[in-house]
């Protein structure tokens, strides 16, 4: 700015518009004047990086693939529960369930509780049928019942009647119609035999048209319930007896039908 300035004086002193006297003078206070401080051009404003924002959406989507990963990964890992026989059964060989929902029975045979009953799979002795069949009572619950005496086992797998007796007057109806409900179901859909309902004695009107049939007075199968204080389970050549009171004549029942499927000794 000085430099500008000095050039107009000398202009001005060369066309005679000042002194030389005039020149000197404004000449030494120009020269004296502070210098002008050069404003600096103005910086127009930067835009602020994007980093911190896309720094915040890779964590949000970094967040959101870990849960989407656990989620799933989590339903992966943890099975749902078995809802089936045969979903219970595919645990049961693979040793996932507890020791009340279900075993391998002797190394071989799979059982399963479902809705408070027993299942097993069964598969015929010629190899051509393979049956899913039940219980009230598992295997472990009925071991230690013994069964005496000894069945002629040819004329029960000949047979294709059997004979179902009672008491007609015995005081537990309900709990001999449910063992003999048991025990005909098995016989009917597994061994192909049909029962023929008896009674011991003909003091009833139920009792009126049937036979009256006891272990002494027939060559055929028969299944007799007996209604008793102590509990028993005896085969007398072709007679399967069971003795008992209550959910006792049901557990034994169950227990002669393990034997006759050859899942349990006597």
């Amino acid at each position: 700015m000085k430099e500008i300035k000095l050039k107009e004086l000398e202009k001005s002193l060369e066309s005679g518009i000042i002194s030389k006297e005039e020149y000197k003078k404004k000449k030494k206070e120009i020269e004296e004047m502070p210098e002008e401080k050069q404003e600096k051009p103005k910086e127009e404003p930067q835009e602020e990086p994007k980093l911190k924002s896309d720094k915040i959406l890779l964590i949000g989507i970094a967040i959101i693939v870990t849960l989407f990963a656990a989620f799933f990964g989590y339903r992966f890992l943890i099975e749902e529960p078995p809802t089936t026989i045969d979903e219970l059964h595919e645990w049961n060989l693979k040793g996932k369930l507890k020791l009340d929902q279900g075993y391998l029975y002797q190394d071989v045979y799979s059982f399963v509780k479902f809705d408070d009953v027993w299942y097993t799979q069964f598969k015929s002795p010629q190899g051509s049928r393979f049956y899913d069949i039940q219980f009230r009572y598992g295997p472990k619950q009925v071991e230690g019942i013994r069964i005496k005496g000894s069945l002629d086992i040819d004329l029960f797998n000949n047979a294709t009647e059997y004979y179902v007796t009672f008491n007609p007057t015995g005081n537990d109806f309900s709990h001999v119609t449910l063992a003999v409900a048991d025990f005909n179901q098995h016989m009917t859909n597994i061994f192909f035999k049909s029962p023929i309902a008896a009674c011991d004695k003909n003091e009833t009107d139920a009792c009126t048209d049937r036979p009256i049939i006891t272990c002494d007075n027939t060559d055929k199968a028969v299944l007799y319930v007996k209604e008793a204080n102590s509990s028993n389970v005896y085969y007398n050549d072709n007679c399967i007896v069971v003795e008992g009171s209550g959910f006792d004549l049901v557990k034994n029942v169950d227990r002669v039908l393990y034997n006759l499927y050859d899942m349990m000794e006597q």
